[in-house]
């Protein structure tokens, strides 16, 4: 029995019935609120929820205009960077440091070619032999090796053996020392070579002549000689044809004087000749150098407003130094003829400085 139940039993029956009576309405009362309570939290709860779904709209809806502005951004930047797709900018000091080099497209000659193995030679009208008029003994030398040399040089001290008398041996023009064979103090005979000295501001190139180009190779053709990748080149012209066949090899021999005031020509050096057996004029000719392939066309890079693009282009005939352009290039256009390959690079792996197509 709890402490109500005692309380209640020791009123008077009619007090008892009146207190029992107000002790059911409080209890009525109290559940009403808990009940009230109960459904206010719900609504509370259900109102939170609500509420909660329209921010969660609010907070999705920012999203979906965030997406949008990134999109538009995207689309943006893509209408920035469209037109330097396919094009390459390059500053003067760029192109300078890749060896770029441009010249306008224009008309020029192209020449069916006979191509002929050969090598450098001495010009043996310029190389002389040093020899002592007497004999003597070798008193000092004055000349080595490649030394270059001038008309008059001494290029060694001698005493004759005969009347000990000191004499020079001199050199007979400009030229270098190509070899020498003499020692100090040694006794040599007259007319004994000591030294060679060649004149190798000229060489020849000596091309040798199949048997099935005889009748195509005369004197007077033009010929482009080329001593390898990137090596120099010189056109010239046959100067001489021999007029024997040469029984171990069973070719011709063809010449051609080579200026080689750069020595950029070594005797013993091979080459190979293209003989000029006939031209063609074309109005657009450019030079090998100039053409490559990209993305499976024939193309050279041409300068336009936004920089460089490939153009595609159809060859023509072709020559050991130039092709005919048929169509693609006209005359006038700024186009690409050394180290194209720097600009397909910078095509290719997206930039030289990690903005791409363009370049400063």
């Amino acid at each position: 029995m709890n402490f109500a139940s005692q309380t209640l039993s020791t009123k008077p029956p009619r007090l008892r019935a009146l207190l029992i009576a107000l002790l059911a309405l409080g209890l009525a009362t109290g559940l009403r609120a808990e009940d009230d309570h109960d459904h206010d939290h719900e609504h509370d709860h259900a109102d939170h929820g609500a509420h909660a779904h329209e921010d969660g709209e609010e907070e999705h809806d920012d999203h979906d205009h965030k997406d949008g502005d990134h999109e538009a951004h995207d689309e943006h930047e893509g209408h920035d960077h469209g037109h330097e797709e396919g094009v390459v900018e390059l500053s003067p000091a760029v192109m300078g440091e890749f060896g770029i080099v441009t010249a306008k497209a224009g008309p020029g000659v192209l020449h069916e070619e006979v191509v002929l193995p050969g090598e450098i030679q001495f010009n043996r009208e310029r190389v002389a032999k040093v020899t002592p008029r007497y004999t003597g003994t070798v008193q000092a030398i004055d000349a080595r090796l490649a030394d270059q040399v001038t008309q008059g040089q001494v290029l060694a001290a001698l005493e004759s053996t005969e009347t000990l008398r000191p004499f020079d041996l001199k050199a007979p023009f400009d030229g270098v020392v190509t070899a020498y064979d003499v020692t100090l103090g040694e006794t040599v005979e007259a007319g004994q070579p000591l030294f060679t000295v060649a004149d190798l501001s000229t060489v020849w190139a000596d091309l040798r002549i199949y048997q099935r180009d005889m009748g195509k190779i005369t004197k007077g053709q033009s010929v482009l000689i080329a001593g390898g990748h990137d090596e120099a080149t010189f056109r010239g012209t046959i100067s001489y044809i021999a007029p024997v066949i040469d029984e171990h090899t069973r070719t011709g021999l063809a010449r051609v004087v080579v200026d080689n005031h750069d020595g950029d020509w070594k005797p013993g050096q091979f080459i190979k000749g293209s003989v000029s057996i006939d031209e063609h004029r074309a109005p657009v000719v450019v030079p090998r150098t100039a053409v490559l392939t990209y993305e499976d066309q024939t193309v050279v890079f041409v300068q336009t407003d936004e920089g460089f693009e490939p153009r595609p282009i159809v060859l023509g005939h072709g020559d050991a130094a130039s092709f005919a352009v048929q169509s693609g290039l006209k005359p006038g256009e700024v186009y690409v003829t050394r180290n194209p390959i720097s600009l397909k690079a910078e095509l290719s792996k997206g930039s030289f400085g990690g903005h791409e197509g363009h370049v400063h």
